[in-house]
C-alpha cells in the first residue's frame, strides 16, 4: 500500500507546476548579438545598448509599485546579454542597495560563447542569480543552427551545470531527424533539455512538411522507450504535456491565453520604450506596437477554437501578431507538431503508469487527501484514452 501511495504521489508532483503568477520584467540590455542563428525571430538587430539611468527608472517603477503580482521576476536578454555585462552587474547591485515592496529574482538567457572567467567568478559569488543556456544538442546540430558555436559552449558546460536551469534547444527542421540523440547528448552532458518548434513556418512545402513530421513523430517515440527506461532524468514537454488537463472538469475559456504578454510581462527596450514583450518591439517585429487589448477573445482560426487539445497548444501573442496580424488569431505552422508531442506526452505516461495500475487496488478507507490524488491520476487515465483515441499521425499530417 505504501508503496501504491508513493507512486499517485510522484505523478502529481510530476504533473503540477508552479502556478504563481509573477510580473516578468524583462530588460533588452542590447539589441546587438555575437551570432545569427537560423531561426532568430529578431531580424532588426541593431548597435542599441541600455543606459544604466533606463534601467534604474524602470527598477524604481516595478519594484515600488502597489499592484500586481508580490514577486517580479527580472529577465535579462537581447541580442546577447552578456555584451553587457557591466550594466547587468550595475542592475544587480541597485536591486540589492535597498528595499522595495516586490520580492524579486533575476535570470538571464545566453549563447554561452561570451562568458569569461571573469563573469562565471561573479556569477558564482551571487548564486541567487540564475542562469540558462541554449544548447540545441550534439555538436553537429548546434553547429548549423547557431553559427558554428558549439565548441565556445561546451567548454563552460561545467559552469552550467551548477544552475537547476533547462537548456534552451530551439528546433530547426535540420534538428528534426536528429531530435533524439540531441536530447540524450543535452542529457549526457549534465543538463536539463527543454524544446520546442518555432512558430514561423520555417517547414518548406506541404510535401517537406509531410516528411518531417513522420521523422518527428519517430523521434519522439525514440524519446518515449528512452525515458521510459531511464525514469531519473526529467521528460521535456516534447513528451510530458500536461496532457491530465484535457479531460479536468474545469471549463476552458476561449479568452484563456498562456502568455502574459500586455498584463504579466514588460520588456524594456535601450531607448527606455516599454512594449508587451520583446517581440512586439522594432527588434523582433515588422509591425511594432506598445499597447495590446490583452483581455479579447481568441478569434481563430476556426479549427483552433475547436480543438480538443487547444488548451495544450501554446499561442505566443507577439508571433500571432506578426504572422497573422492579430493578437487573437492562432499560428498554426506548429499545430501538427503539437498534436504528435501530445500523442507521445500520453504514450510515455501510459508505459510508466502500467506497471502500477496492473497491480493497483486501494482496500479500505482512505483519507481525503488520498482520495483527491487517486481522483487525479484517474483523470490523468482518461486523458491518456482520449488522447490515444483522438490524435493520431495521419490527423496530423494532413491537418
Amino acid at each position: 500500500m505504501e508503496k501504491a501511495y508513493d507512486v499517485i504521489n510522484q505523478i502529481v508532483r510530476r504533473n503540477r507546476g508552479n502556478d504563481e503568477i509573477e510580473f516578468n520584467l524583462t530588460f533588452l540590455v542590447t539589441e546587438d548579438c555575437n551570432l545569427r542563428c537560423i531561426y532568430c525571430f529578431e531580424p532588426n538587430k541593431r548597435p542599441k545598448k541600455m543606459s544604466f539611468e533606463v534601467a534604474r527608472a524602470a527598477i524604481d517603477k516595478y519594484l515600488d509599485r502597489e499592484d500586481g503580482p508580490a514577486t517580479v521576476s527580472i529577465d535579462f536578454c537581447g541580442g546577447e546579454p552578456l555584451l553587457e555585462f557591466e550594466l547587468i552587474k550595475n542592475i544587480f547591485e541597485y536591486c540589492h542597495s535597498r528595499t522595495w515592496k516586490k520580492k524579486y529574482r533575476m535570470s538571464l538567457g545566453t549563447n554561452g560563447t561570451v562568458l569569461t572567467e571573469d563573469m562565471k567568478e561573479w556569477f558564482l559569488r551571487h548564486p541567487c542569480f540564475q542562469l540558462s543556456l541554449s544548447l540545441d544538442g550534439t555538436k553537429e546540430v548546434h553547429d548549423h543552427n547557431r553559427s558554428n558555436s558549439y565548441d565556445s559552449v561546451i567548454k563552460h558546460i561545467d559552469f552550467f551545470r551548477r544552475y537547476d536551469q533547462t537548456v534552451k534547444m530551439t528546433i530547426s527542421p535540420f534538428t528534426i531527424p536528429r531530435l533524439a540523440e540531441s536530447i540524450v547528448h543535452i542529457h549526457e552532458v549534465g543538463l536539463k533539455p527543454e524544446a520546442n518548434v518555432v512558430f514561423e513556418d520555417i517547414w518548406g512545402s506541404p510535401e517537406d512538411k509531410v516528411k518531417l513530421l513522420r521523422v518527428y513523430a519517430r523521434e519522439l517515440d525514440k524519446l518515449v522507450t528512452f525515458y521510459v527506461a531511464h525514469p531519473e532524468f526529467s521528460a521535456p514537454k516534447l513528451v510530458g504535456h500536461r496532457i491530465e488537463t484535457l479531460c479536468a472538469e474545469q471549463e476552458y475559456g476561449l479568452e484563456e491565453k498562456y502568455c502574459g504578454a500586455g498584463k504579466y510581462m514588460t520588456a524594456i527596450m535601450p531607448d527606455g520604450k516599454e512594449y508587451p514583450c520583446h517581440r512586439f518591439s522594432p527588434l523582433g517585429s515588422s509591425a511594432p506596437t506598445q499597447h495590446i487589448d490583452f483581455d479579447r477573445q481568441i478569434q481563430g482560426p476556426s479549427k483552433c477554437i475547436t480543438c480538443g487539445i487547444r488548451r495544450l497548444c501554446h499561442s505566443c501573442l507577439g508571433a500571432n501578431h506578426e504572422i497573422c496580424d492579430s493578437i487573437d488569431v492562432r499560428t498554426v505552422a506548429h499545430c501538427e507538431f503539437t498534436k504528435l508531442e501530445i500523442l507521445a506526452s500520453a504514450k510515455l505516461a501510459a508505459r510508466r503508469l502500467e506497471p502500477f495500475l496492473q497491480n493497483f487496488k486501494l482496500e479500505g478507507e482512505i483519507d481525503e487527501d488520498t482520495a483527491l490524488q487517486v481522483a487525479y491520476v484517474k483523470n490523468f487515465v482518461r486523458s491518456i484514452d482520449w488522447v490515444q483515441e483522438n490524435v493520431h499521425l495521419q490527423e496530423a499530417v494532413s491537418a
